[in-house]
C-alpha cells in the first residue's frame, strides 16, 4: 500500500513539475558528497537544452538519489525506472543494443588516458615499468560496472573490483593495492578532494594507460523525440564553441598539471566497440590542444 502511494505521489509530483517547468529530464546524481564525477555531465545536458527552447520548450532538471553506484543505475535504467533519464556510459557494444545512444563523446575520449593513485611510499616505484607485461606484476583497483575493469582485465591486467566509490581510496592509503587508474580530467580534482582524508595518497608521475573509451549520453529506445532534442543541442553547442569552452572549465586545468609529454604511454586494447562506427573520433580531444587555446563563444 505505501509502495503504491509513492508511486502515485511521485507521478503527480512529475505531472505537476512538468506543467510547470515544461519537459523533466532526470539525470544522474553523485554517488557521495564528495563525489563530483556527474558535476560536468549534468551541466552539458542543460547546455544542449538551453539550446534547444525555442523548437522544444521549457525544461527542468532533476537528480538520482544519491548513494546508487553505476552498477545498480544501469540495472534501474534497463528498468526504465527513471523518467526521461539522460545517462553518460562507456559506450560497448552490448550498451549500444539496450539503449539509445547520442554518438558524441561527452568528455571528447579524454578519460581514456589514464593516470594512477598510489600510496606514497610507491610514489616511485613505478619509473622502469615501460610495458604493458611489465604491469602485470601489480595489482589494480577499479569499480564494479566500470569498462575500465573489463578492458583492464581483457589485457591481462590483475583487478580488484568494489562497489563503493570512496572505499577505492581508502585501498591505497591502506596498501591494499598498488594502482587505481583515473582520468586525466579527473584525477586533480579527486586529489584535491581525497587526499586530505587520505594522507597518504599520491599522483603517480611515470605511466599513462591509454585506450579508446568514448562515454555517450543514453537513453531508452523509447525516448527518441527528447534524445533528438539532445543531439541537436549538443551539435550547436559544438559549433558555437560552448561544449568546447565548458570542456576546458572543466578538464584542462587537471590535464595541464599531469605532464602528459614526461609519461611512459602504455596503449591497450578496447574489444568492446568493434560496431562502433568511428564517426565520433572528431569530436576527440588531442594533445595539440595543449598547446593552442582557442577563444570560445560561451553564450
Amino acid at each position: 500500500m505505501l509502495l503504491r502511494l509513492t508511486i502515485f505521489f511521485v507521478a503527480i509530483w512529475t505531472q505537476a513539475t512538468a506543467f510547470a517547468f515544461g519537459t523533466l529530464f532526470t539525470y544522474m546524481g553523485n554517488e557521495s558528497v564528495e563525489d563530483e564525477r556527474n558535476n560536468y555531465d549534468k551541466r552539458l545536458l542543460e547546455l544542449a537544452l538551453e539550446k534547444t527552447v525555442a523548437e522544444y520548450g521549457p525544461f527542468a532538471m532533476v537528480p538520482t538519489s544519491k548513494g546508487i553506484n553505476l552498477s545498480r543505475i544501469i540495472k534501474l535504467a534497463e528498468a526504465n525506472h527513471f523518467n526521461n533519464f539522460f545517462f553518460k556510459f562507456s559506450v560497448t557494444d552490448e550498451m549500444l543494443s539496450k539503449f539509445l545512444s547520442i554518438q558524441i563523446p561527452i568528455d571528447r575520449g579524454v578519460v581514456g588516458y589514464r593516470i594512477a593513485f598510489v600510496h606514497q611510499q610507491n610514489q616511485y616505484a613505478f619509473a622502469n615499468v615501460n610495458s604493458l607485461k611489465s604491469l602485470t606484476d601489480y595489482s589494480i583497483i577499479q569499480g564494479i560496472g566500470w569498462l575500465d575493469t573489463q578492458i583492464l582485465h581483457h589485457n591481462k591486467l590483475s583487478v580488484f573490483q568494489v562497489s563503493n566509490y570512496n572505499s577505492m581510496f581508502a585501498m591505497v592509503e591502506r596498501k591494499r593495492v598498488d594502482l587505481f587508474f583515473r582520468g586525466i580530467n579527473e584525477i586533480t580534482h579527486e586529489f584535491d578532494d581525497f587526499s586530505i582524508a587520505y594522507n597518504n595518497l599520491r599522483i603517480e608521475p611515470h605511466l599513462l594507460l591509454v585506450y579508446p573509451l568514448p562515454r555517450f549520453f543514453m537513453t531508452s529506445k523509447d525516448n527518441g523525440k527528447n534524445a533528438e532534442r539532445v543531439e541537436l543541442g549538443l551539435k550547436r553547442a559544438w559549433q558555437d564553441g560552448s561544449f568546447v569552452a565548458l570542456w576546458r572549465e572543466h578538464h584542462l586545468a587537471s590535464i595541464k598539471k599531469v605532464n602528459l609529454s614526461e609519461r611512459k604511454i602504455i596503449r591497450l586494447d578496447n574489444p568492446f566497440i568493434k560496431t562502433l562506427p568511428s564517426n565520433y573520433t572528431q569530436y576527440n580531444f588531442t594533445i595539440d590542444e595543449l598547446i593552442t587555446e582557442p577563444k570560445a563563444n560561451k553564450n
